[in-house]
């Protein structure tokens, strides 16, 4: 992990230095977790499914994906979801460098039991209004010091150009009517191999509606990548 450690270095030092954010235990290194903890971690084993579609139980819960591959850290349980939680709706950082060292670990883990790979990677947007209200792009947050470490391509052709209301209070059908012509595309994606990142996948229909306009602009193939899953409750 040594391009992360460049970048991440200098501000776990400043707002968590050199201990563990789950067992508070003095490490030895520029990251936030130590390696117990980490190893605790239930996260996905990438090396058995390089395509978490083709998991039986990942399949199930999320029957109606648009996009053609799959990549999570976890699922949608402690610690994770208080990291996510807490960085969301509080902007608490040194959540995120544990949340940073999480995925950087399962992108090297997809990355080498892919035989294929994104061309371009794709932050999911915010519209303008609740970025503004928040003042900051969570997923972006995460993910973006990741991408840039392993040196991938990131664009930004993607615009929501909807307001859409919080999708966490509403009915799986509702999602999906709530995302309809939420995004737009800005960009000839003709041809290329795109991933679409989000921090949560509930019921998909986010990720989905953003895979439609991105395949409307060409994309040949459209990579879901994921901080966690959590299947929603109800039909």
């Amino acid at each position: 992990m040594a391009h992360l450690t460049k970048i991440l270095k200098h501000s776990l030092h400043a707002l968590f230095p050199n201990f563990c954010v789950t067992c508070q235990t003095h490490i030895k290194s520029n990251y936030a977790l130590c390696e117990h903890c980490l190893n605790d971690l239930r996260l996905f084993d990438l090396s058995k499914h390089a395509n978490l579609l083709h998991r039986p139980d990942i399949c199930d819960a999320f029957p109606d994906c648009h996009f053609d591959h799959l990549i999570a850290c976890a699922w949608y349980e402690a610690p994770m979801k208080q990291w996510l939680k807490q960085l969301k709706f509080s902007d608490k950082q040194y959540y995120k460098i544990a949340l940073q060292q999480v995925i950087y670990l399962q992108l090297q883990h997809a990355k080498a039991v892919n035989e294929s790979w994104p061309d371009e990677f794709i932050i999911m947007p915010l519209h303008n209004k609740r970025f503004i209200k928040r003042g900051y792009n969570q997923v972006s947050q995460t993910w973006l010091p990741v991408l840039k470490a392993m040196n991938l391509v990131v664009t930004e052709p993607l615009v929501k150009q909807k307001a859409t209301i919080a999708q966490s209070s509403l009915s799986k059908a509702k999602r999906i009517k709530n995302m309809r012509n939420a995004f737009m595309c800005q960009a000839n994606l003709q041809g290329k191999s795109v991933a679409i990142i989000d921090d949560v996948m509930t019921s998909g229909a986010t990720l989905n509606a953003a895979t439609d306009e991105l395949k409307k602009a060409g994309a040949k193939h459209v990579w879901a990548m994921l901080t966690c899953l959590t299947p929603l409750g109800e039909p």
